[in-house]
Order: C-alpha cells, then structure tokens, then sequence
C-alpha cells in the first residue's frame, strides 16, 4: 500500500538525488518537517552512475570549504546511520606534461593552501611510488592534494536519505510532483497524483530536469545535458584498494582505482550535448546513452600509453550516460527570483557528489535563516540572465564547460562557443577597430584593442596594447565602452524607499550623483551602485554589468509592496566614457555646456547635446582620471560614436584591461570580486559612503562593526618584483603567516608592478594604521614574492585628479 502523503511540511523537495538527499538530510537534522519526493527511485537520473572522484579545492573558497564538510561528512555518516558510503581518502595525483600546466598546478596549490588544504608539487619520482603502473617519461612533474578521494555515489545518497529519515524527513519515491503551486508570486506547494502538499518553501533539485521543471513553472534556470563517457577495465594486476585517483589533464582523463580493476573517465574538449528527440523522456530512470567508442579513441589511446598494463587488459565496460553543465560551470542554489519560496539545487557540472553535501548544508540553512550563511555569491541561483535560456544556447554552452573542464586554465580565458549575443550598438565599429572582446552575462565587452589576446600566464605580446591603452587613460585621453545595468526607481516614494535601502544620504537635488550600496541585515553589501535622481520621483540606478540580474533580484525584493516601481532599463541606453586628463578640454568642443568645475562639479549629471545628439552626460569616473560618462539613448549610441572619433584629438579607444588596471591602482572595488553580501564597509574601506545620519538597512549591524572593529581590512598591494604576475586568490603573507587572499589583481602599469587588492587578517587590538606595518608578501606560484601594502590607493590617495 502506498505510504499517504502529508498535508503539509516546511520545506518540498522535488528531486532524490545525492543534492535532495543532502538538502533533506540537514533540514531534518535542524528540526524542520521536510518531504522529499522522487519520480522514480533514489539516485535514478544521474547520480546514480557518476565516478564518485571527491576532491577539497574547489574553484571558489567557500566551495572549497564546503567541499571539505562534505568530505568529513561523508567519512562520519556510517557510525551515524550505519549506512556504508564507500568513501576512501586515498589522495589524488595531477600529473603535469607541460611547462605551461605546472605553472597552473602550482598556482592551485598556493590557492589550496589559502584555502586551508593540504596540497605539494612532488616530483616524478614520488609520483611513481604512489602510481607503480604509471609511465611518466615525458612528465614535467605533479602535484599530490592527500585530503581527496572517492566514495560510491550511490551508497553516500542513500546514507544522506536514512540520516535525514532518521530525523523525521519523508522520502517518497515512484511519486512524480506535476507541479508547484503558485499562488499570489509565491510557491504554497506541490501538486501529485495524491493531491496536494502544503509547502512554506519548495526546492527544485531535480537534477537534468531543471531547466524544464523550471519553465513550466515561468522559471528560467540554464542548463544541458552532456554525454558523459568512463570505461570500466578487466581486473588488473597491482590496481590495489589504496591507489590514490590520477588525473592526467593533458590527456583529458582520470583514472580511479574500482575493486580491482580502473574506471577511466574523460573531459574531452570534443565534447558533445545529448539532444534527445522531444526533450527528456518520460520514463528515464537508470538509463544509459549509446557509447560512441570512435569519439572515446583519442583519450584511450592516450591512456594505453600513460598506463601500459591497458594494453594487455580488455575494456568491461564502455559507459555513457548525461551530466549536467552550466554555461558558466557554476552551478544554481538559492531562491529563484521569480517565484518567492522556490528556490533551486541543480547544475553541478559534473560534480555534484563532491559538491552535493556542502551544497545541501548551505541551502537548508539559507532557508532556514532567510538569508545566506556562508557566502555563495558565485553560484547564486539569482545571476541568471533572463533570456539566456534557449535550448540550442544551453546545449553549446554545457558542451563547451565540459570540454573546459580539464583544458589549460588561463588567467584571461575567452570561451568561443554562443558569443555575440548581447551587443551594443558599437560593436561594430569596436570590432573595426581591433578590439578583443570578451563575454560577460552574455554581453560582448572589449578587454583590449590591438593584436589578438593569446594566453599564458606571462607577458603576451598584447600587454603592449594594454600598457598603452592604460597610460592613455591615465596621461592623455582614452574611451571606454561601459556596459551598466539600469533600472529606474519610480514613484512619489522613492526618495524614502532609496533612503531606507541605500547607505548614502539620497535626499539630493535632481542632477546629483550619489555614489552608495545596498546592505542587507547583516551589514552586507547586496549591491554597488551609482544612482542618478531624474526628479522628484525619480531615481536612475546603475550597476555593473556582471551584477545586473543579482541587483534586479534585490531592487524589487526590498521595494516590494512600497508602491514604487523598478523597470530594468538596461537596453534602452549605451555608454561611452571619456576619460583623461585631456576629457574636457576635448568634450568642450562637442557640446555648448560649461564644462569647468564651478558649473559641472564631479558627481553631478547634466541632459546636453554632443553633435546633434541627446546624452546625458555624467562626471564620474573608475579610472580614477578626470572624466565624463556619456550615457546615450541607444538609437542616437552609433551617432555619437562616429561624432566623438571624428573630432579633432580624438581619443584612444581602451578595454577592459586597462580599465582594471587602472580601478586597482585606485583602489576601486569591484562587487562579487572586492566585496560582496559578507563584506561590510568598515572591512572594505567604504564606510565613507554611508551616512550615518540617515536610517538604512544593516545601519546597526554595520555601527556594531564599527564599534567592535574589523577583523579583517581589504588591503591594496603592489608587489616590488616588476616580472611577478598575479591574477586574484593568491595568498597574502605577512611576517610568514598567511593572513588571506587577493581578491582582486591586475598590472599597474603607472606604478610600476603587478597590483592587487585582498583583505588582511587584522590583529587583535591593533590599530588599522598598524596593518601597513608588517612584511608582506603574495605567493606566485610557489615563491613569496615581497609586497607593499597601503591602506589607502596606490595612485593619487586624495583623489585630485579626478576632482580637477
């Protein structure tokens, strides 16, 4: 007899693969009533036949630390629930063939080490101890991470689903949710063949259902499904249970150890999409897809040569099945922004048994706290970019993540697969001119102008271009194309609800720029942004380009219910930025406007013409040079591009790099790289921003911080080595001991180093000026290399020459 279902619990889970399991197992485990439904049978989908590879260094350090409760847990669950996982901490081995590969692979390790994980380079030798059966001719070296493993995927799932039973969860299995229930914007519940269950929250963890879950649900949640290939050998003479995993990333495979025998699974960079006929079928269960073993023969040839006795030892199995990729190989959790308690677990790349205990951690108790516990900025389920969702767009994309997976990570990657989508209206005549774009959120974004982007993780060849675009900006005259995202604030309350939810005072006459952020409880800073007041009841709100949909998301959050509107806005204008110590001397011969600073202070807007053309111009600037924004309707963008480069002296067109360059010099920050919702003002340096006199939110938290000092200060840093580069979470050294990590990092090409921002460990009692004091130094590539340290901006602290 079919076990009844309940009338209602706190939280609906739909999906009972290893992330349901977890996510149950921990709300359960705090208290709270859950039910977990599953369409057909535990792990069913794609759990069920991953490789089970565990490691702890993950790309993001609150992923690595979730990684590594997952490990811990995994070891712990059996004397919990008497549930075996199969987890071993074996260790695992990368084995570098290129110069170029040890180089990345010394870098990880200096980024594990930041991390708190155990990792070292070792040399061949050593790497043959631990690997007898491995030929390493031609290897440059390799590197051993002692704290990962591998567990049986299915066995650590079903570990989870007796824990979270234990503590009172319902697990329902062969029992299909047909869908949420939305009432008023918001999820009540879920709908089954049984009738429907009352639900505070719901969770879609329906692995490679996802995206199609979502959307019939008016949710956008990109994703595909790849063909996954392994091959599982004969029992092989000296393949023992304590063989550590290898991995052979030149070679696109790893190699685990399997009851005797070798599972051999590959990241080809041919990697293709399962496009199934009428999208997923109905009955897909523990299913497998056609092997295609002519698109294998690359990678086992390989093998065969790497791991000599596959040659006398037959193939048992040959396995294909689907795994789940992202366009941006991160994966989605937390609520979605279009239905108020649904949230989202889905899209972990290929990694979601290593990811899926942490992960379910983080979820269960951002549910159940309303807000983030640890910071997942990087995966939250809220940077979806609506319209990036069509299913040929998230089939080249999954494909393309998959192929990277064990490609070559360059500090400047440009992935090729779906670009040019978002454009703006100078694209072309960008593209005319040399630029190299890049893609962020969809939106092709020049990085330099000049000779083709090659990578390395030394000087190219365009650091010329660079450097030279970046001593425009800083001595003569450089324009930018800006990409923002825009939304305008609308009603007779505005003033008062831009007042409650921004930092700065936002009581200012129509044509003033406000420079401020948006916290949440915690002190956190949700957003950064410039805001424009239009007029009385009108507010113009710009972020970055990579923040526009998470800005969106907390824009309409806290107006809510206020009688103000948000319209997002961001296609309706382009912008170009003029920018140097030469900008208004050149802009004055294009509009009729007084330019000077007693008419046109910094911070302020102002509606003129250039050429014919309307624009509202803006003097602000992130290069820290004197400059103004041109902020233009998009039908008059092109127009006014040809007019600017047209005029006499006109200016040097620049990327992004120089862009970067020059904001870390200043020491702008940068949100979701500098700061972030875990990051208060007094810890980031942007106290100065908020008014104190006004109320807002996170108002006392951050006074409270205030008060009792930070625990850490974000730093700026140039290190004294001119040769030494660095590209963000390098470690941070002082007097030897690790005190955190760059955040952000570039070259600075005015002062003469690499620069950087990162925050600093700050001593007990000591005072801020003190943090200067110490001997830094950041870890590049192993070797500490020497750093000054400031608290203030490396260029022009007093901030003169954009003010001039």
């Amino acid at each position: 007899m079919a076990k009844s279902l309940p009338q209602d619990v706190q939280v609906a889970i739909v999906g009972g693969g290893i992330v349901g399991c977890a996510t149950a197992y921990h709300l359960a485990k705090a208290g709270w009533s859950v039910a977990l439904y599953e369409r057909k049978k535990l792990t069913s989908g794609t759990t069920w036949h991953a490789a089970g590879l565990v490691s702890e260094t993950q790309g993001v350090p609150v992923m690595t630390a979730l990684a590594k409760y997952g490990l811990d847990l995994m070891e712990a669950l059996e004397d919990e629930t008497g549930q075996n996982t199969g987890f071993k901490r074996n260790g695992s081995m990368t084995l570098a063939l290129t110069d170029a590969r040890m180089e990345e692979l010394r870098r990880k390790v200096d980024y594990a080490h930041g991390c708190g994980v155990r990792a070292e380079e070792i040399s061949v030798g050593e790497a043959l101890e631990r690997w007898p059966l491995l030929s390493a001719h031609d290897a440059k070296g390799a590197f051993w991470f002692p704290g990962d493993g591998y567990t049986n995927p299915i066995d650590t799932a079903m570990a989870l689903a007796k824990g979270g039973r234990m503590n009172g969860a319902q697990i329902f299995e062969d029992t299909k949710v047909e869908r949420v229930v939305i009432e008023g914007g918001r999820a009540i519940g879920v709908e089954t063949a049984q009738g429907l269950v009352r639900a505070e929250h719901v969770v879609n963890a329906t692995g490679m259902w996802a995206r199609e879950f979502g959307l019939a649900h008016g949710v956008q949640i990109p994703l595909h499904y790849t063909n996954h290939y392994y091959v599982v050998t004969d029992p092989i003479e000296g393949v023992t249970g304590d063989l550590p995993v290898l991995r052979v990333m030149d070679e696109y495979a790893y190699y685990k150890e399997d009851a005797g025998k070798l599972l051999i699974g590959c990241s080809e960079p041919n990697a293709t999409p399962w496009l199934p006929e009428g999208g997923l079928p109905e009955a897909f269960e523990f299913d497998e897809l056609p092997c295609d073993e002519e698109h294998l023969y690359p990678v086992l040839e390989a093998a065969m040569a790497r791991v000599p006795a596959l040659a006398e030892s037959g193939i048992r199995k040959f396995f294909n099945g689907p795994e789940c990729f992202t366009p941006d190989a991160k994966h989605y959790l937390g609520p979605v922004t279009d239905v108020k308690g649904l949230w989202v677990a889905a899209g972990f790349n290929s990694t979601g048994i290593q990811n899926g205990p942490g992960a379910g951690k983080a979820l269960a108790e951002w549910i159940m706290a309303g807000h983030m516990t640890v910071d997942l900025t990087d995966v939250d389920s809220r940077r979806i970019v609506p319209g990036l969702n069509a299913r040929s767009y998230t089939a080249a994309k999954a494909a393309e993540t998959l192929g990277h997976a064990y490609a070559m990570h360059w500090p400047y990657l440009r992935k090729t697969e779906a670009r040019g989508l978002r454009r703006t209206p100078y694209y072309g005549h960008l593209k005319a001119a040399g630029a190299q774009f890049g893609s962020a959120n969809g939106w092709e974004r020049p990085l330099c102008y000049g000779c083709e982007m090659t990578d390395g993780f030394g000087r190219e060849p365009w650091f010329d271009d660079w450097k030279a675009e970046h001593e425009a900006l800083r001595n003569d005259l450089g324009m930018i194309d800006l990409t923002f995202g825009r939304f305008i604030v609308d009603g007779s309350e505005a003033e008062a609800q831009m007042q409650r939810i921004c930092g700065a005072n936002m009581a200012v006459d129509p044509g003033a720029l406000v420079y401020t952020h948006m916290f949440n409880e915690q002190g956190g800073i949700e957003a950064d942004v410039t805001v424009a007041r239009l007029s009385g009841t009108r507010f113009m709100v710009m972020s970055s380009a990579g923040a526009e949909p998470q800005t969106e998301s907390w824009l309409k959050t806290q107006l809510e219910g206020s009688g103000v509107s948000v319209v997002n806005v961001t296609s309706a204008e382009a912008t170009l930025a003029v920018m140097g110590p030469r900008s208004r001397e050149f802009l004055q011969v294009l509009t009729d406007a007084d330019l000077s600073n007693g008419v046109f202070p910094f911070a302020s807007f102002q509606e003129l013409h250039v050429g014919h053309c309307p624009v509202r111009v803006q003097r602000i600037t992130y290069v820290g040079e004197q400059g103004w924004e041109l902020h233009v309707p998009a039908e008059f963008a092109q127009a006014v591009f040809e007019t600017v480069m047209a005029a006499e002296g006109a200016p040097r067109l620049c990327g992004g790099m120089a862009v970067d360059s020059c904001r870390i010099e200043k020491g702008f920050r940068h949100w979701g790289h500098d700061i972030g919702p875990f990051d208060s003002p007094v810890e980031s340096g942007l106290a100065f921003a908020c008014d104190f006199t006004t109320e807002f939110t996170g108002k006392a938290a951050i006074e409270a911080n205030q008060a009792e000092g930070a625990a850490s200060r974000l730093m700026c840093f140039r290190l004294d080595d001119p040769e030494a580069l660095v590209f963000g979470k390098e470690p941070i050294l002082r007097d030897g001991e690790l005190v955190g990590r760059l955040t952000s990092a570039s070259y600075g090409w005015t002062v003469g180093g690499a620069v950087a921002m990162g925050y600093a460990a700050r001593p007990q009692g000591a005072a801020l000026k003190e943090l200067e004091l110490g001997n830094y130094q950041i870890v590049v590539a192993g070797k500490p290399v020497k750093a000054t340290a400031s608290l203030r901006a490396l260029y022009d602290p007093g901030n003169a020459r954009m003010r001039s």
